[in-house]
């Protein structure tokens, strides 16, 4: 997986310009939320299912990932809108993950 990981970033890198500014919010055990620069980009929205406290919408994004990914803990806010992320996949390569979240 090492060639593969160095790709990821590689591609990663190349694909940044691509992507609007973001901050991933990583929630410790602690519950204190650490903030990271990222880039990302809105790929949809579609209504789903409410849930308590949370809205009917799921917005699907793609995050370039510099370091580890992102998980359903951890908060994302790009252009202005905080979203709670509820759901992971990640490129093998490690250059992006995709998310889906709701906003807060």
């Amino acid at each position: 997986m090492g060639l593969l990981d160095g790709l990821g970033r590689h591609l990663g890198g190349v694909l940044a310009p691509l992507f609007d500014e973001a901050v991933l919010h990583r929630i410790g055990p602690d519950g204190i939320a650490s903030d990271t620069p990222v880039r990302a980009r809105r790929d949809g929205v579609r209504e789903a299912t409410e849930e308590p406290g949370l809205p009917g919408r799921l917005v699907r994004m793609t995050v370039l990932t510099p370091s580890l990914p992102p998980n359903p803990d951890d908060e994302i806010t790009l252009a202005g809108i905080r979203h709670r992320i509820v759901a992971v996949e990640t490129d093998p390569a490690g250059s992006h993950a995709l998310i889906q979240g709701r906003p807060l």
